[in-house]
């Protein structure tokens, strides 16, 4: 994928789907992701994020020691939120809605500033406009 939006002149992002244990579903650390696509385009995403998980599995992902590196803590940045911590598989089982409510799922995404510079923040599966706008009234805002 980065490699197609190289070539299209267009700034562009990389987003993935990660699991508690550091990796993506491939079993690639974000670590070596985000390094092996860095060194085989010319023209590198504005940075990283995730989409489709909860901030507390993004919380072990980024943790994981395999993921606390310089490189993981500059060019990773942001999340799309899954309002739920079970995995895919879990969630594919599932026959009702799992969601977490609003003002923990805030306080989560705003924990997540210890370990990386977000600047996305995003909703994704189960997110309503109370979880959003739960996280925008947490954002330091600067006003002119």
């Amino acid at each position: 994928m980065a490699k197609a939006m190289e070539e299209t002149g267009l700034p562009y992002i990389i987003s993935f789907m990660i699991r508690k244990n550091g990796c993506l579903i491939d079993g690639t650390s974000i670590h070596n992701a985000i390094k092996e696509i860095d060194r085989e385009t010319k023209r590198q995403p504005l940075c990283y994020m995730a989409n489709c998980v909860h901030p507390l599995v993004l919380k072990q992902a980024i943790t994981h020691p395999s993921n606390q590196t310089e490189l993981v803590r500059t060019r990773f940045c942001g999340l799309q939120a899954n309002t739920s911590p079970l995995s895919p598989e879990e969630l594919d089982q599932c026959e009702d809605l799992k969601t977490s409510d609003s003002v923990s799922l805030a306080e989560q995404m705003m924990d997540l500033n210890q370990y990386i510079t977000m600047k996305i923040y995003g909703g994704c599966c189960g997110t309503t406009k109370t979880h959003m706008l739960e996280i925008a009234e947490r954002l330091p805002y600067k006003t002119s």
